[in-house]
């Protein structure tokens, strides 16, 4: 008979280890799955970093500052201007060109140059004044009249033509856009860009743009009652004429102001205070919305304004007051260059800048560097002078620092 062998049960102590090594199981299987969703919300988390961030604004002491200068070329990063004290540039016509920014309606709108130039900016802390051109030669062939928006072959600001190394240009077609939607689109994309609002800003943004010039001087060649083929004469910024630029600003105006309520909008520069260019404004406030479309007035005066000595300041505020405005007045554009001599030159800039300041102007850029430029020519180069102009440019501002 075989022998039965007894059982001995298991005892408690022995049955511990076979739990503990279940329960390490369990926890390690969800340690595992746990880990992995902690590095995905982890990763979620760093990509949203990306898209939103502080919100940031311009410093005050830009703000206080009166003055800046017209900026341009791929490498500017404004050191120029911070020398002679001032706090703002004009980049001119800058990068905010459509046509530059987006190379069909079904392509991505690509930033690259305008980020660029802001950076370079960036590096001397220079508040920015940004020009929104609406422009683009793929848009505006649509146009049903799309040739009488060319301008001349021998044009400054076309590419070919860039003698002063801008670094950016002006397309050929110079029109209202022809796809309203996919224009606005484009402004709103580039005032969300560099608002500063912490969201989907460009990165490294240090100050944002809080105000924008929709377009330059659309008034330079309106019934200019030159001979035909005679344009060539002087630069077309734009085709049309006030009711059209009335639509552009408005259209433009709605764009950023969705994009940033903190937004100002410039109008676009007057080229002069002459009647012709005075009237031309007259004619954009005679269309309905356009005396709210814009935040600041916006007059220019360059070299062919001799006889003024506010840099038309006066005149322009004349103007608005007639349809009940009283806006802010910037002078974008400003020169007081008789050409005689350097000291006739500074004595004239500093007169019409404090006669400007009187009348109202907040800020004003200059446009030119040195006391000793002669030009009568704008379009060549100037080879500067020995005068100490970033001296008596920092005289000028110096007086206005608050």
């Amino acid at each position: 008979m075989e022998e039965t062998q007894e059982v001995q049960p298991i005892s408690k102590k022995g049955m511990v280890w076979p739990v503990v090594l279940v329960v390490i199981l369990i926890l390690g299987i969800g340690g595992y799955f746990l880990a992995g969703f902690l590095r995905d919300d982890k990763d979620k988390s760093n990509t949203e970093s990306v898209l939103t961030g502080e919100k940031i604004s311009i410093p005050q002491k830009v703000m206080d500052n009166k003055f800046g200068w017209l900026g341009g070329g791929e490498e500017d990063t404004g050191e120029g201007i911070v020398e002679k004290q001032a706090g703002w540039a004009r980049p001119h016509p800058g990068a905010f060109v459509w046509d530059m920014s987006q190379q069909s309606k079904s392509s991505e709108i690509d930033f690259t140059l305008a980020d660029k130039e802001i950076s370079n900016y960036q590096k001397n802390d220079l508040g920015i004044l940004a020009t929104i051109w609406p422009f683009a030669d793929w848009d505006q062939k649509n146009l049903a009249d799309a040739e009488s928006c060319k301008v001349l072959a021998n044009d400054e600001f076309l590419p070919s033509n860039d003698k002063k190394g801008r670094g950016s240009y002006l397309p050929q077609y110079r029109c209202n856009p022809s796809d309203w939607e996919a224009y606005q689109k484009y402004v709103g994309a580039a005032v969300e860009r560099y608002d500063g609002d912490g969201q989907n800003d460009m990165p490294g943004l240090k100050m944002p743009i809080k105000y924008w010039e929709v377009m330059n001087e659309p008034d330079l060649q309106y019934q200019n009652n030159l001979p035909q083929g005679e344009e060539d004469r002087s630069l077309n910024f734009y085709k049309q004429g006030p009711v059209e630029y009335a639509q552009l600003l408005i259209k433009t105006s709605q764009a950023i102001r969705l994009a940033d309520s903190e937004a100002k909008v410039l109008i676009a520069g007057a080229a002069g205070a002459d009647s012709r260019m005075l009237n031309f404004y007259r004619q954009v406030f005679a269309v309905s919305g356009t005396k709210t479309a814009f935040d600041i007035g916006n007059i220019h005066c360059i070299s062919n304004d001799r006889e003024t000595q506010d840099f038309n300041v006066g005149p322009y505020k004349s103007m608005l007051a007639e349809f009940s405005l009283d806006q802010p007045i910037w002078v974008t554009e400003a020169e007081a260059m008789s050409g005689t001599s350097a000291d006739v030159n500074y004595e004239s800039t500093k007169i019409s800048t404090t006669n400007a300041i009187t009348a109202g102007a907040q800020r004003i850029f200059f446009t030119r560097d040195d006391f000793g430029d002669t030009r009568t020519d704008m379009s060549k180069l100037n080879t500067g002078s020995d005068y100490p102009s970033t001296e008596k440019y920092r005289e000028i501002i110096q007086s206005f620092s608050n």
